[in-house]
């Protein structure tokens, strides 16, 4: 009568949470409705992003971190682009990728960045301006939207440097990339906003 109890008694369940036995009541079930075209509307928004974010989850996971208290990475960002970066009404969503955060914090963005392919499978990356300290890095993104296809290197060159050749992997030539810049400091604690750079194709 007085050990742990397991199982479902009318409208109470018991059942073992963390070393600890708890009871909960079993609640109503919920009357199905269809949903309203709000609800749809948010859905497919959320998939969308869901869907755009997929190929980036690695680099996100260093840009959005300590978004906000136990809200970071992938979440943080999907939840960031879905208020700041969809265009469009339902069913046809667009993401904007200018308006897109791959990188959200404190440090400061450069003041001119850009980024221009000068030689087979290659971007340069190049910045100036904005406070920062001798050891930041530069963090570089390459995305490929229309294939899903991105890469990255979150521990790039010195800032210090203002300028960093990243090597593309996968044979991106002739493809139209749509490429972005962020800072992050040595012990990834701080790291700034990342900057939309543009389009580039590669040669």
């Amino acid at each position: 009568m007085l050990g742990p109890f397991n199982g479902k008694v009318g409208t109470v369940v018991g059942y073992e949470l963390r070393g600890k036995y708890v009871m909960r009541d079993v609640g109503k079930k919920r009357t199905e409705r269809p949903p309203s075209p709000a609800e749809l509307a948010n859905r497919e928004k959320f998939a969308d992003v869901q869907f755009w974010l997929k190929p980036l989850t690695d680099f996100l996971r260093v840009g959005f971190k300590d978004y906000a208290p136990k809200f970071e990475g992938f979440v943080a960002a999907k939840s960031y682009i879905s208020k700041n970066a969809v265009r469009g009404e339902y069913p046809s969503f667009v993401i904007e990728p200018a308006l897109a955060l791959v990188s959200f914090g404190k440090l400061d963005p450069a003041i001119t960045a850009g980024a221009v392919s000068e030689s087979t499978n290659t971007l340069t990356f190049s910045w100036d301006g904005g406070r920062y300290v001798y050891d930041d890095r530069a963090m570089f993104l390459v995305y490929d939207i229309e294939n899903g296809v991105a890469e990255f290197d979150t521990s790039a060159t010195k800032r210090l440097f203002k300028k960093g050749t990243f090597t593309l992997t996968k044979n991106f030539s002739g493809r139209e990339v749509h490429v972005y810049l962020a800072f992050v400091s040595e012990d990834r604690k701080n790291r700034s906003n990342s900057q939309y750079l543009g389009k580039v194709t590669i040669l």
